[in-house]
Formats: C-alpha cells, sequence, structure tokens
C-alpha cells in the first residue's frame, strides 16, 4: 500500500516523484539535487532501485527527504510499476535519472493539475547536451520529435518518462493494461495508450521543463529498435499504425 506524505493545508495537489534508477551513482546524486532544489517543493521522492550492483542506492538513502524502494527484476517496467505503486500523492510525476529538472518544474506541474481538467501530462525537454549551466536549450527540437513521433505513430499526446505526470487514481485506473516484464515493448507509448483507452484527458505543457540527454536516443541503431517496440505495443492494444489513440489537448505556453 502507498504510503501518502503529509497531507497539505493549501488546497494544492500533492506530488510524488518516482525516478527507476539501475546502476546510476555516477548521475544520481545530480538528479536528486534539481528535485531538492524547488521553487515549490515536492511531497515525496520515490528512487526505485532497480537491482544496481553500484552505490546507486546507498547515495540516493544520503539525501534527506528521499524514499528507496528495491525492485529486484530487472526492468523498467517493473521499476516504473513499484514506484507509481508506492506513490502517495496526489499526483505521480516520473523522471529517468539523467533527467534535471528545471527549478520551477514542480511548481509548474501543481499548476498543470489544480486547474482539474487534465489526469496525465507530458512536460517539455531541453537538449542537456546544449544546455550550458542551468539553461533549458532547444526545446523547439523535443517539440519537433514529439509532432513525428505521434504522427507516425497516431498516439498523442505521448507521455516520455523521462518527463511526465499523472493523477494517481489515473495510474490506479490504468494500470491493469500496462505491460510488465516485457522489454519488447515501448514503455512510454504502452502507459499513454492505457492511459487513453481508460477515458483520461491528457496534455502536454512545454513549461514543465526538464534538461535530458537526447541526443542518445537518435541514432539508427536505436531509432530502429523504437520502430520495432512501437510497432509490438501497438499491435499489444489492438490497433495499426493507421489508427489514432488521441486526446485534446488545453492550451499552453512554450518553453525556449
Amino acid at each position: 500500500m502507498p504510503v501518502p506524505p503529509p497531507s497539505r493545508t493549501d488546497g494544492r495537489p500533492s506530488v510524488s516523484v518516482v525516478i527507476p534508477a539501475h546502476n546510476e551513482s555516477r548521475i544520481i546524486a545530480r538528479c536528486l539535487r534539481a528535485v531538492l532544489d524547488q521553487t515549490d517543493p515536492v511531497d515525496e521522492i520515490i528512487v526505485v532501485d532497480n537491482g544496481s550492483d553500484d552505490a546507486t542506492a546507498q547515495i540516493a538513502r544520503g539525501f534527506a527527504g528521499v524514499r528507496v524502494i528495491h525492485e529486484p527484476r530487472a526492468g523498467v517496467t517493473y521499476a516504473r510499476t513499484a514506484g507509481f505503486n508506492a506513490a502517495g500523492s496526489d499526483v505521480i510525476a516520473r523522471i529517468d535519472a539523467d533527467s534535471l529538472v528545471r527549478r520551477d518544474w514542480a511548481a509548474c506541474v501543481r499548476r498543470a493539475f489544480a486547474r482539474g481538467d487534465v489526469d496525465a501530462v507530458g512536460g517539455g525537454a531541453g537538449i542537456a547536451e546544449l544546455s550550458p549551466g542551468g539553461w533549458c536549450w532547444f526545446g523547439w527540437w523535443y517539440r519537433g520529435f514529439r509532432l513525428w513521433h505521434q504522427r507516425s505513430i497516431g498516439v498523442r499526446p505521448m507521455l516520455y518518462g523521462f518527463n511526465s505526470a499523472m493523477r494517481r487514481a489515473a495510474w490506479n485506473d490504468a494500470r491493469h493494461l500496462v505491460a510488465e516484464g516485457d522489454e519488447a515493448v515501448s514503455d512510454d507509448v504502452d502507459v499513454t495508450i492505457a492511459l487513453l483507452r481508460t477515458g483520461h484527458r491528457l496534455s502536454f505543457d512545454p513549461r514543465i521543463g526538464v534538461r535530458a540527454r537526447l541526443f542518445r536516443s537518435i541514432d539508427r541503431e536505436k531509432l530502429e529498435r523504437y520502430y520495432r517496440t512501437d510497432g509490438i505495443t501497438l499491435a499489444r492494444h489492438e490497433f495499426g499504425r493507421r489508427s489514432r489513440w488521441v486526446a485534446e489537448q488545453p492550451r499552453v505556453g512554450s518553453l525556449g
């Protein structure tokens, strides 16, 4: 059962951050420092140690306010589910261990869900390799990639694991449709379709910003693998590339 963080007194949604991590000792501290250094602090931080054999869990435990849970079964789908099921806040946000959130990231997450007209949100991204210091540059490149990917698979708005959030109630509704332990399935596409199939309202808000290592995902071998896993995931939900899973998106601002 999830352990709820202390109740908020301001009426705004509480936010849990889930970070799946496997052998991330080199970068987990940097990720956690960014999550802790928020203008509007989050309510809960959960690092899911996914069978690491390095110091990932030890480093994470060294940060006050960070809860480490262990998921020995290898694979991001297991780690994701363990973290989401353990989260106790109104909203579950998810980032990767190499995501660096902006200082206003949590404030933007709360603002997105405080309106009450959305159940899950995908955030924006700057290119870490081209964003020195605390800057978050080249968000336009990521938005272009999103448009291409969404059109190619007929699913929008996509929720990518390196920067997304959903209501805990939405996860509870959709999790029975989400695969576990199948590395041939695209985790991001699978979760997005599961939420759409269960009637939830999704949006994209580029103001919820992170710096992410996006260039590592665009070499030919990885793109071919993504294409295969996308196809397997679409088939798993019994629709082809000509079909569409689409949600209305509230109007939002833009990020760099």
